[in-house]
């Protein structure tokens, strides 16, 4: 299996880029990630903020399923940032995390993609539907800033 840094290792990550609305209109993107371990559970909290928005800033966090030795998937669930619970997978696949999701419902739904640039560094683009219609997708670059809890 591929040696990631991102999921499998506790960090703070720092998170820079591009946010694009429902029209195509970009914003510049700011803010941290904090992947922590415990044995039985594993948890990723994230704040960003988007610049030129009126909205609230984006605040996640995941709780996810401790990904057992020789696998490489696991499950995580959020009930954190939607109207909804959200439900998905972390799926590693040689230098690649993915993220499928969706809504307990199904109408929510989207995937974000994380590539291996180097231990530190991680390149993620993802984006996000409701009812069918794109709303949101987003280019960021993710910097280890130090080893978490």
């Amino acid at each position: 299996m591929f040696n990631h840094t991102y999921l499998v290792a506790p960090g703070l990550w720092e998170i820079e880029g591009h946010f694009y609305d429902q029209d195509e209109n970009r914003h510049d993107a700011k803010g941290e990630l904090l992947m922590s371990h415990k044995p039985e559970l594993w948890t990723l909290e994230s704040q960003i903020k988007i610049s030129g928005q009126d909205q609230r800033d984006f605040i996640s966090r995941y709780e996810i399923v401790p990904l057992p030795a020789k696998v490489a998937f696991t499950e995580w669930k959020s009930l954190v940032g939607g109207p909804e619970p959200i439900y998905g997978l972390f799926v590693l696949v040689e230098d690649t995390v993915m993220m499928p999701w969706q809504s307990s419902s199904g109408t929510y739904w989207g995937q974000e993609v994380m590539g291996y640039k180097s231990p530190d560094e991680y390149l993620g683009r993802g984006f996000a539907f409701i009812k069918g219609k794109k709303v949101s997708a987003w280019a960021f670059r993710l910097l280890r800033l130090s080893g978490g809890v």
